[in-house]
């Protein structure tokens, strides 16, 4: 097994949200923590090689749900203080193509890009500790205690 310490957590959660195109998906070697993207050309080198992503144990990192990136959206906006930013940004989501709203109001209001950076990095980080304990990657007491040092109980 490996340790937290073994991963990028930044690039798995960029993996985590990795909403690219259907042929490119990101991986870890539970060897020695590397990720890897997965592209179509490296797919069919590998075939021609003889060998894929399984084969050498890797495991596919699914991207998270659109709902709990809206979600987060919906987390953020309710500790906004400024409260036509806050109008903003609710509004945003509820229309068409709420990523694209909410970032274009967060445009506006710079004093918020930094907390959201913040609050997002932060959930983003959790998330890949979940994703690693629950794919048996990591020793779970251990990813526990990561957790609980974020506010997170298990």
């Amino acid at each position: 097994m490996l340790h937290l310490e073994d991963i990028d957590l930044e690039h798995l959660a960029v993996a985590l949200e990795n909403h690219a195109m259907d042929y490119e998906t990101f991986w870890v070697d539970p060897a020695n923590g590397t990720i890897e993207l997965w592209t179509e050309g490296v797919a069919d080198e590998a075939e021609s090689e003889g060998w894929d992503v399984d084969s050498r144990g890797g495991v596919r990192i699914d991207p998270i749900e659109s709902h709990e990136a809206y979600r987060d959206m919906e987390s953020f906006i309710s500790t906004v203080e400024n409260v036509a930013c806050r109008a903003q940004l609710t509004e945003s989501i509820e229309r068409s193509k709420p990523f694209r709203h909410f970032k274009d109001v967060l445009q506006k209001f710079p004093e918020a890009q930094n907390p959201w950076h913040e609050f997002h990095n932060r959930v983003m980080k959790i998330r890949a500790i979940q994703w690693l304990r629950d794919s048996g990657l990591i020793v779970p007491s251990e990813a526990d205690a990561a957790l609980l040092q974020l506010g997170i109980h298990g």
